[in-house]
């Protein structure tokens, strides 16, 4: 398994990047130029996935980590299928969403985050965030949030999140590429790993284990 980076994030299954066509499509669509950054990681992030996450507050003084890791795609797109397009059309459908609103990633249910290229919104990096049922302890109303002033500040507060990973070692390794798929993420999206005692042991003792099955 290979990533493709961009500055601290390594990105999983990225198609190629777009082409001048595609770019042109989403930003009629949009109603709104893409800024310079956001083609950046559009040119290694187009489409695939992206194991990060991001503190979110919960209006009550609180937050919670949400990974929004499905990345939309540049594709040719028609109606809700992870493309640009197809989500900006369902997002106006449902959402009401004014033109120059791009949506770009989901958390794999009903929880999606915006760039909001609108005077008003002045690049911010919104999300809509799915209240959860009850049972779970959790928030239950559903809203929009802040999440960052820029695009780029957005991908500065993506972190990987060490519980998730210590756990993915544990418990769902089975394989040597997942050791080394794993290694190499975590070489790309926090090079200090290795300073982690915690976590460098999780990860010997899984590397370990599998070679012990071989």
């Amino acid at each position: 398994m290979g990533y493709s980076k961009f500055r601290h994030l390594a990105i999983e299954d990225a198609k190629s990047p777009p082409s001048g066509a595609q770019i042109r499509a989403i930003e009629d669509e949009l109603g709104a130029k893409l800024p310079p950054s956001f083609l950046q990681y559009l040119a290694v992030a187009n489409g695939g996935y992206l194991e990060y996450s991001i503190e979110v507050p919960t209006g009550t003084g609180n937050s919670e980590k949400l990974s929004f890791c499905g990345l939309f795609s540049a594709d040719t797109g028609t109606f809700c299928d992870e493309t640009f397009v197809g989500e900006i059309r369902s997002g106006r459908q449902f959402m009401k969403l004014p033109a120059g609103v791009l949506p770009f990633a989901r958390d794999g249910g009903g929880s999606v985050v915006y760039l909001d290229l609108t005077t008003a919104g002045n690049g911010k990096v919104i999300a809509f965030v799915e209240g959860l049922p009850g049972w779970t302890g959790l928030r239950t109303d559903s809203a929009f949030v802040e999440l960052a002033a820029s695009f780029d500040e957005y991908v500065d507060k993506l972190k990987i999140d060490l519980d998730a990973v210590i756990d993915h070692l544990k418990y769902d390794a089975a394989e040597p590429s997942h050791i080394a798929a794993t290694e190499e993420w975590l070489d790309i999206g926090l090079v200090t790993w290795r300073s982690n005692t915690l976590l460098v042991s999780t990860f010997q003792e899984a590397k370990e284990r599998i070679e012990s099955q071989e």
